[in-house]
């Protein structure tokens, strides 16, 4: 197994020390153990700080996709009209997802290299296809790219839209998530992200809106919402509980309340600006356009000219490093440098600045 010094990738980022007891130790079931349901309390309330929310945050195994899938398929019936706002990869595959589902979906687009704008556009959208659920990404790993949700938020509750789905899994714990502000119903994180943990959670936070769309669809399967209504009450878990997985995320969240969130957040935004600029000053060109808001969990970056990505990845493995490609329209023409999470560090930024230094 290739461990690399040097660790930038977009996710999984390398794990927290701080996770590391906990992931380790022999909890037991945590199904029949009231310690486990303790835990599982306290981690969702410290989510819920971290998340800007009084709603309800439930915790499943599975990594992030789980949670959008169980999203999807606990609010969505065949025929529900769907609208999937999109800026890149992952919000044009909400619209796919939700066509497996047979909903009406209406995929509004905007180019992968943009963030959220025109909301006269978007409103009129929502004004005349009357969706029932909204979809938007806020952080697109693949673009490097981060959306504005507060303004579409107050579209949402000026027409009234029962369900609006955030996918904040790139950006829990990176940056600011206010999903009560955003009047956002479903916000969704994941634990190989800001978290640094394994790629074994999914969690989000569900409104009180979305929990009567969620009982009215009653789905039923593997990623259902509706069997976590009120766990900590009914302490019936639907499955084996990730009881380390769970104690390890609350060890993390402890180290980064101990850090301060505002602390975390400027130390993101510390490490992404100085890589931003020093891999333009070195000749590279950041893929965003100028005007759109680019993310402080990860930069994209076109691969330099005359080389594809399979022949520049290999060059940056060659010195210890670690980064991404990207998926879709986007593969083979950018590369992703993770700074989220752990890897937030200016010491790795400027590790990783010496490679790309010596590779263009």
């Amino acid at each position: 197994m290739v461990r690399y010094e040097i660790p930038m990738t977009p996710g999984p980022v390398r794990i927290s020390k701080a996770a590391f007891p906990a992931l380790i130790a022999d909890f037991g079931a945590g199904y029949m153990e009231d310690e486990f349901y303790d835990t599982y309390r306290k981690v969702g309330e410290k989510l819920q700080v971290l998340m800007g929310t009084a709603n309800e945050v439930i915790i499943q195994s599975g990594e992030a996709m789980s949670i959008l899938w169980g999203a999807l398929k606990s609010c969505i019936l065949p025929g529900d009209r769907v609208l999937c706002i999109s800026t890149g990869f992952f919000g044009s595959g909400f619209a796919d997802m939700a066509k497996s589902l047979k909903a009406d979906v209406n995929l509004l687009e905007f180019g992968f290299d943009e963030t959220l704008h025109d909301f006269d556009r978007i409103e009129s959208v929502v004004k005349t296809f009357s969706p029932k659920v909204i979809t938007v990404v806020h952080c697109e790993t693949p673009s490097g790219t981060l959306n504005p949700i507060a303004e579409l938020g107050q579209i949402k509750k000026k027409y009234h839209v029962p369900v609006m789905i955030v996918d904040a899994v790139s950006s829990i714990a990176c940056t600011p998530v206010k999903g009560d502000e955003w009047n956002a119903d479903i916000v969704m994180g994941g634990s190989q992200k800001g978290l640094s943990l394994p790629p074994t959670i999914g969690f989000c936070s569900i409104s009180d809106s979305a929990w009567d769309v969620i009982r009215k669809t009653a789905y039923e399967g593997y990623e259902a919402f509706l069997p976590w209504y009120r766990l900590n009450e009914s302490k019936c878990h639907p499955n084996t509980p990730d009881w380390n997985g769970i104690a390890a995320m609350d060890a993390v969240l402890d180290e980064l309340a101990d850090e301060g969130y505002e602390e975390v957040f400027s130390r993101h935004i510390q490490v992404a600006e100085y890589i931003r600029k020093t891999v333009c000053e070195l000749g590279y060109r950041l893929f965003p356009k100028e005007d759109a808001v680019q993310s402080p969990s990860v930069s994209a970056v076109y691969i330099p000219d005359g080389l594809s990505f399979s022949e520049f990845n290999q060059k940056i493995r060659s010195f210890g490093m670690g980064i991404g490609g990207s998926f879709g329209p986007l593969e083979g023409k950018i590369f992703r440098i993770g700074h989220m999470g752990s890897q937030a560090t200016m010491h790795n930024a400027k590790a990783a600045l010496d490679v790309l230094a010596q590779v263009i």
